[in-house]
C-alpha cells in the first residue's frame, strides 16, 4: 500500500510540474488558416483601441494581446505573461505564427522591444531603441529639433536638479516656466510652474528630483496632437486630435496620462495634417535616417499653435493614449494591411496604391478614473452599467480585471474610456457623456469639459 501511495504522490508531483511548464509556454495555434495573426503588446486603453480596430479588418484571422486586460479578452485572445519576458515572447511568436506585432506602451519601446521582435522576421510597428530616443530622452529630442530646424519653445537641459535650481537662483530662468523630467514618466513628468516656489518644489518632487531636467518656456496657444506613420523618410499623417492632460476641469491640477480626447479638432483640421507633418515630423525622420537610426513606427507630435505658427512641445514614439481611442476609429480601409506595410518597410508603396482614407465622423473619449488618480488609485471596485451603454457608445477597458462570478473590477487609475462617435463633435460629446453617466464604480470621477471647445466642427 505504501508503494501505491508513493506512486500516486510522485505522479501528482509530475502532473503539477507538467502543468507549471505548460503555463510557461504559449498555447500556439494551427498553421494554415487564412488571414493575419496579430499581436498587440500592452494592457491599457490604447492597446484595447488597437486590438478593437484590428478586429474590424477583413484581413485579420486572430488577435493576441499580451498581457491585455479583462475587456479586450471579450474579442481577443489574452496571453497573460509579461511582455518584458523576451524569451517567452519569441516562443509565442513562433508557436502562434504571428504576422504582425504592434507595441503600445512607451516603456516597452524604450527597452528596445521592437529590436527583439524584428529578429523573429515579423512585421513590427515599433521603432528601434535608438530611434525611440526622441521620446525617452527629452534632451535628445530638443537637440534633434534644433539640428533639424523644427520650431520648439526655448529650452535648456541640466544634468542634475541642483544645476537647474542654480539657474533659477541666478535668474537665468524665471517663472512661469515648464519643468520636465528628461526620461519617461507615464505622462506625469511635465509641470507648468507659475511661480518660483512651485518650480523649486517640482525640482524636489519625483520624477524631476533625480536625473536630467529640462526647462522650457511657457507658450500661449491651443494644443493639438498629431500622429504620423513613419517609415524612414516616408511620413503619412493620421487624423489630428485634441488631448486633455490635466486632471481637473478647466485644465487645472496635475498632469495625467490623459483624461480624454476628441477628433477632429479645429486647432488642426484634417486637411492641414499632412502639411504640418511635413513641416514638423518629416525633418526629424530625415535627421534620424542621416544618423543611421531610421524610424519605423508611429511618431506622435505634441503641438501648440502660437501667433507665429505651430511649435513642437514633445515627440512620442508610439500611438498616443487617449489619442488612439479617437483617431483609429476614423482610419478607413484595412488598418491591419496598413500596419503590415509599415512594419515591413513598404509604407510608401502601399499608400501610393491605397491612399489613406479618413472618416468624416467625429469621436470623443471621456476617461473614467478611480479615486486617488493620478496618485495612488483606489482599486478592486466592481464596475456596473457597461451593458447599458447606448448604441454606438463603447467602453474601451483601461485598467480592469474580471471576477470569478462575472463582471469587472477596477485595477488602476484610468479605468475605462467611454468612446462615442457622431456626425460632429457636439453629437459625439453628448453621447460619450451619456455613456459616462451610465457606467459606475465607487470613487469614479471624470472631467466634464472634454471636447468642450471647438464643438462646431462638422
Amino acid at each position: 500500500m505504501k508503494q501505491i501511495r508513493d506512486y500516486f504522490r510522485h505522479g501528482e508531483k509530475v502532473q503539477q510540474l507538467i502543468q507549471e511548464q505548460r503555463k510557461q509556454r504559449s498555447p500556439g495555434r494551427s498553421l494554415g488558416a487564412p488571414g493575419l495573426n496579430c499581436l498587440v503588446l500592452g494592457g491599457g486603453g490604447r492597446e484595447y483601441a488597437i486590438a478593437w480596430r484590428l478586429a474590424r479588418c477583413d484581413s485579420v484571422a486572430t488577435i493576441d494581446v499580451v498581457p491585455g486586460n479583462a475587456g479586450v479578452a471579450l474579442f481577443s485572445r489574452v496571453i497573460d505573461f509579461s511582455p518584458h519576458d523576451v524569451g517567452r515572447l519569441q516562443q509565442h511568436l513562433a508557436a502562434s505564427a504571428i504576422d504582425l506585432a504592434i507595441v503600445g506602451p512607451d516603456e516597452l519601446i524604450a527597452e528596445g522591444l521592437g529590436d527583439h521582435l524584428r529578429r523573429a522576421s515579423v512585421a513590427v510597428v515599433a521603432p528601434s531603441k535608438e530611434a525611440a530616443k526622441i521620446e525617452w530622452s527629452k534632451t535628445f529630442a530638443k537637440e534633434l529639433m534644433t539640428e533639424a530646424h523644427v520650431p520648439t519653445p526655448r529650452w535648456e537641459t541640466f544634468t542634475t536638479p541642483e544645476q537647474a535650481r542654480n539657474a533659477l537662483d541666478r535668474n537665468k530662468w524665471a517663472a512661469p516656466l515648464v519643468v520636465k523630467a528628461d526620461g519617461l514618466a507615464a505622462g506625469k513628468g511635465v509641470t507648468i510652474c507659475r511661480t518660483l516656489e512651485e518650480a523649486l518644489m517640482t525640482l524636489a518632487t519625483p520624477p524631476t528630483n533625480s536625473g536630467r531636467v529640462v526647462f522650457e518656456e511657457v507658450l500661449e496657444g491651443e494644443e493639438a496632437s498629431l500622429q504620423a506613420l513613419v517609415d524612414g523618410e516616408t511620413v503619412v499623417a493620421l487624423p489630428p486630435a485634441r488631448d486633455h492632460k490635466r486632471v481637473g476641469d478647466g485644465d487645472i491640477g496635475p498632469n495625467t496620462g490623459g483624461m480624454g480626447a476628441s477628433s477632429p479638432t479645429t486647432v488642426l483640421p484634417d486637411e492641414d495634417a499632412q502639411r504640418v507633418a511635413d513641416e514638423l515630423i518629416t525633418p526629424i525622420a530625415r535627421a534620424l535616417v542621416a544618423r543611421g537610426t531610421p524610424f519605423r513606427g508611429v511618431i506622435f507630435a505634441g503641438l501648440i499653435r502660437t501667433t507665429s505658427g505651430f511649435k513642437v512641445l514633445e515627440y512620442n514614439a508610439r500611438f498616443g493614449d487617449p489619442e488612439a481611442q479617437v483617431t483609429l476609429p476614423r482610419i478607413g480601409g484595412d488598418f491591419a494591411k496598413l500596419m503590415v506595410a509599415l512594419g515591413e518597410g513598404r509604407l510608401k508603396e502601399y499608400v501610393a496604391q491605397n491612399p489613406l482614407r479618413l472618416s468624416q465622423r467625429a469621436f470623443v473619449d471621456v476617461v473614467l478614473c478611480a479615486e486617488g488618480y493620478p496618485g495612488s488609485p483606489r482599486v478592486g471596485d466592481r464596475i456596473e452599467g457597461l451593458d447599458a451603454l447606448p448604441d454606438g457608445v463603447y467602453g474601451f477597458h483601461g485598467a480592469t480585471a474580471s471576477t470569478p462570478t462575472g463582471g469587472f473590477i477596477t485595477t488602476g487609475g484610468r479605468v475605462m474610456h467611454i468612446v462615442a462617435g457622431g456626425s460632429n463633435i457636439a453629437e459625439a460629446r453628448d453621447r460619450a457623456y451619456q455613456g459616462a453617466e451610465r457606467v459606475t464604480f465607487t470613487g469614479k470621477f471624470y472631467r466634464s469639459d472634454i471636447a468642450g471647445s471647438g464643438v462646431a466642427v462638422a
